[in-house]
């Protein structure tokens, strides 16, 4: 099976909320120059960048696509990072989110954040 590499990038909007991209790539080094471009777009836009990270993952994401209003956002994760792993999980609302983001509050980098990505089944991108 072939090693994939996830690009999670965490952002922060004029609210404070957290907003997260993914970019899937199909080698460290790939990812690692999709983090320079990706961070450049961002700087550029004045967006703050709160975590960008390349990291060994078997979960693929929709493309990446720009929200043009808060209503196009229906993706809501909670993502622990550690220094060396990666951990996404799905949520049903952004309430549910920040409550298990306040439950784990001082175990690690862990955030609520929104996406108008979504998570691919595995079994999709398998095949």
């Amino acid at each position: 099976m072939k090693i994939l590499f996830l690009l999670v990038v965490l952002t922060q909007n004029g609210a404070g909320d957290i907003n997260v991209s993914f970019v899937n790539t199909d080698s460290h080094e790939q990812c690692r120059q999709k983090i320079s471009m990706v961070e450049n777009i961002f700087s550029a836009a004045n967006i703050p960048i709160i975590e960008s990270r390349c990291l060994q993952s078997d979960l693929s994401f929709s493309e990446f696509d720009h929200a043009s209003s808060s209503r196009m956002i229906k993706n809501f994760y909670l993502i622990h990072l550690d220094r060396d792993t990666l951990q996404i999980k799905s949520m049903p609302d952004w309430r549910s989110c920040k409550h298990l983001e306040k439950t784990a509050a001082g175990q690690g980098k862990t955030y609520c954040s929104s996406s108008v990505q979504s998570l691919i089944p595995v079994s999709s991108h398998n095949k």
